[in-house]
């Protein structure tokens, strides 16, 4: 069968234009699949006590939070009364522990979080 050349050229157009869509499309998903929470992390860590996990649990963990949201994400912590610490797996210079620190306010509200070499 004879098809014409102008309907060739509109059927191939037609095919790009469904192929540059669907190949936008796909990248459009990649690029707005949601990267790890501060959940994920906290999990993590729970299972493996690493230090990356921490780090990133206290670089997105807000300040003004209470601290049954610290417990719900790290799990139970060695509770000074005044902080809350989390240790790593592994230890720093002097074989001190390394690990994070969430003060806690009068009003019970993590004022202060880091995470370092704990040498006490």
């Amino acid at each position: 069968m004879f098809t014409p050349k102008i309907a060739r050229n509109k059927t191939d157009t037609c095919m790009k234009i469904k192929t540059t869509s669907l190949l936008v499309f796909l990248l459009f998903l990649a690029g707005c699949h949601p990267g790890k929470t501060i959940e994920d992390y906290g999990q993590h860590y729970q299972e493996h006590q690493d230090y990356t996990s921490l780090s990133k649990v206290v670089e997105l963990m807000e300040l003004e939070v209470d601290t049954s949201y610290v417990k719900a994400i790290l799990g139970a912590p060695i509770d000074m009364g005044f902080d809350y610490r989390y240790l790593v797996d592994s230890t720093g210079s002097n074989n001190c522990t390394i690990g994070a620190v969430f003060h806690i306010s009068e009003e019970g509200k993590i004022d202060q979080k880091w995470i370092d070499i704990i040498c006490e």
